[in-house]
């Protein structure tokens, strides 16, 4: 008898040690795959989100797995004193669990992955949209608005807001002295010296891979609504009004509108 449980407590040792061998493999596996997701996180934007779900979520299930270490060592421990067949289909089906576990951690990772490069391919013709402009068409609307006494703008209030906070900080900005506003539009008068600010903030906010998606398109939006309103001042000899009062303006104005909902019917 004493013979047949020292030969079971044998067993065990080298069952523990086939299972801590396996589990350190899937640790040191994981943890690398963890790096490889948070590398690819940091250089794709839209699926950072997801990705750093699954990394947390995978810092859980590592902790899980220590704990379960432990209390395998604690069942090694104290099987010895009462050794029998059943102990060791257990430790068997323990062992079986753990290893699908590990493995399927593998696929998430490798789906997570998947998601990262599928979407750092779509960002990358993204980076290099026509309303990015290269430094030659930048320096070319810097000219263009040195030349400007002033330009009208018209836009929503929020792109208003979001105009002015972008390009507040520039040397050159200054906040006009007349805004008006009537629903929820905005028109103002900026100076030559004050689109030089908002285009030199523009620019550099849609080219900044670090900014999210949404700014940088909002940025790209506006940047090309100036450049295409100071390549083609009107000089039709038109008289025009703002669109938040009866202000009637003097033809030849540079004349900026950011907004794209179609015409207003004429009332019948």
């Amino acid at each position: 008898m004493l013979q047949a449980v020292e030969g079971l407590k044998k067993k065990l040792d080298g069952l523990q040690d086939t299972l801590t061998t396996v589990i350190k493999q899937g640790l040191d596996n994981i943890k690398t795959s963890i790096d490889q997701i948070g590398s690819a996180a940091q250089r794709t934007s839209d699926s950072a989100g997801v990705i750093s779900r699954r990394v947390d979520n995978l810092h859980t299930e590592i902790q899980t797995l220590h704990t379960d270490i432990e209390r395998l060592r604690s069942s090694f421990e104290t099987t010895g004193a009462a050794a029998d067949s059943r102990g060791d289909d257990r430790l068997l089906r323990e062992i079986t669990d753990l290893r699908a576990t590990i493995e399927g951690w593998r696929a998430d990772i490798a789906e997570a992955r998947a998601i990262a490069e599928a979407n750092q391919a779509q960002q990358q013709p993204e980076l290099a949209t026509p309303e990015q402009t290269s430094i030659g068409d930048f320096e070319e609307l810097l000219d263009l608005a040195a030349g400007v006494a002033y330009a009208e703008i018209s836009c929503h209030r929020d792109t208003w807001d979001f105009l002015v906070a972008q390009s507040s900080r520039g040397e050159h900005f200054r906040l006009p002295g007349a805004v008006r506003e009537e629903d929820c539009l905005i028109d103002a008068d900026l100076s030559g010296r004050t689109l030089i600010a908002v285009l030199d903030a523009l620019w550099h906010t849609q080219r900044n891979s670090d900014v999210e998606p949404g700014t940088r398109r909002l940025a790209a939006k506006v940047y090309g609504r100036i450049g295409d309103a100071l390549r083609k001042v009107e000089t039709d000899g038109n008289i025009e009004q703002g669109q938040g009062d009866n202000e009637q303006r003097p033809p030849g104005v540079t004349r900026i509108v950011i907004d794209d909902r179609p015409p207003a019917e004429a009332s019948s």
